[in-house]
């Protein structure tokens, strides 16, 4: 089923294809092999750790930084629609990184990578075209699904190949006295809650974390799925779709994924929707959902503490109420932001300040100006898994998931640019020669939506 599946993962795109560079086919192996380096990479250096040399966090942040850098090599070195956008956006986010790293009076290159993960990725989709980003990921979730299936059948076997305890204190910093202990020891620290799994409780599982080494991350990667299921459905084979649909919720299972499942249902109710409401409909997700839970804090709705999903919103919303003047414009020290990692929004007002904090969010939901079908679906299903995931994670910004999702992203404005024509500099149609006293010409998904 997985040859049939992988052979009927997208259907042909003629546009995809046309006008093609002889280097581009090197140059779109080079954008797999790095997405599957920034996937894998992780996995690898535990199992480096567990068996040949010990890795410390300067390793990790260098391979990071080295993935980042291949991302972006290969984006400018394609230079395909929409390349110029995220060339802007890279630029304006290493200066921003200066301007507030002097305000700090520290350079924290962690706050720098968070920053240019982002463009490097959508710069390295416009080397790919839908079929091979589906191909991939069809690979990429055989793998995470069998590497699960083997952690949660024999977890001592995992934990012995690659001793994720070990991995995580000697490149986090992590007290090892705060691991679980139980059968499965070797694996990460939440692999068992302390009020026991939601589902299949009676299964006595620990939660899976395959390749992520931790289970928030395989949790997050099935939303990645999903998004890129209500995006390209109708390009998607059944054969693909029946095989990512049934490995998803397997792994929704294995990873015990509470945040999965409130995202998976908001993102299949948000995103019919927002298909044929406003464009700009999505931007009203955050601040809604902000008014939203501290309206539920000030009611006493949203209680304290646990190990809940409520308590986990609690948690955030009280950490973003107590920012102060230096939190909001980026002058808080390093050591005072990742206190407050456990909120993704808070760390990101500190780490990027207020107005970081805002272009992110604008740039999930404005960065296309394509008014495609594949665009909308695309920014509201994403808007959804980020305005969601902001109280209680900053894992949004983990290399793991923003790799394939802004590759997506990429792609999917450089398809839309193609179908246009060229593009000024920030994507804008721009004259192709027309004759003076005629309009410019603009291609056919601009003018089915009156040339806007």
């Amino acid at each position: 089923m997985a040859a049939e599946a992988a052979s009927a993962a997208s259907r042909a795109d003629p546009a995809e294809a046309a006008n093609a560079p002889a280097h581009a086919p090197r140059l779109r192996r080079f954008a797999l092999a790095t997405l599957w380096l920034a996937l894998l990479f992780n996995i690898a250096l535990a199992w480096v750790n567990a068996h040949a040399i010990a890795i410390n966090g300067s390793v990790v942040t260098a391979v990071q930084g080295l993935v980042m850098a291949l991302a972006l090599a290969a984006g400018l070195l394609r230079r395909r629609g929409g390349w110029r956008r995220w060339t802007v956006l890279l630029i304006a986010a290493c200066l921003a990184w200066l301007l507030l790293s002097v305000v700090r009076q520290s350079l924290e290159l962690k706050f720098l990578g968070d920053a240019v993960l982002i463009p490097a990725f959508a710069l390295l989709g416009t080397c790919l075209g839908r079929r091979e980003l589906v191909r991939w990921l069809l690979a990429a979730q055989l793998l995470i699904s069998l590497i699960a299936a083997w952690e949660l059948a024999v977890p001592k076997s995992f934990a012995a190949t690659f001793n994720v305890t070990a991995y995580y204190v000697n490149t986090r910093g992590i007290e090892a006295e705060t691991f679980w202990s139980g059968e499965g020891e070797g694996l990460f620290l939440n692999v068992e809650r302390p009020s026991g799994r939601n589902l299949f409780a009676s299964s006595g599982l620990n939660r899976a974390t395959s390749v992520f080494l931790e289970p928030v991350s395989l949790g997050n990667w099935t939303i990645v799925v999903l998004i890129v299921l209500v995006t390209l459905w109708g390009r998607i084979g059944w054969a693909t779709r029946a095989t990512l649909v049934l490995s998803d919720l397997f792994l929704v299972v294995a990873c015990d994924g509470r945040f999965a499942l409130v995202c998976a249902f908001g993102i299949l109710l948000g995103v019919p929707f927002g298909r044929w409401g406003p464009r700009l409909w999505p931007l009203v997700y955050l601040p809604v959902l902000v008014a939203t839970l501290f309206a539920l804090r000030a009611a006493e709705l949203l209680p304290r503490g646990g190990d809940t999903f409520a308590g986990r919103l609690r948690k955030g919303v009280d950490y973003l109420g107590r920012l102060e003047v230096a939190d909001v414009f980026g002058g808080q020290s390093s050591a005072n932001i990742y206190a407050n990692a456990d909120a993704g929004w808070a760390y990101l007002i500190q780490s990027q300040s207020l107005f970081g904090f805002l272009a992110f969010w604008l740039l999930v939901v404005l960065m296309a100006r394509e008014r495609t079908a594949e665009l909308r679906a695309f920014v509201n299903a994403t808007a959804i898994y980020v305005a969601l995931c902001m109280p209680i994670s900053y894992s949004f910004l983990s290399i793991k998931t923003v790799a394939p999702i802004f590759a997506l992203y990429g792609c999917l404005i450089a398809v839309a640019r193609r179908s246009i024509g060229p593009s000024g500099l920030m994507g804008l149609p721009i004259r192709t020669g027309a004759p003076r006293g005629q309009p410019p010409r603009v291609g056919p998904a601009l003018a089915a939506f009156g040339g806007g």
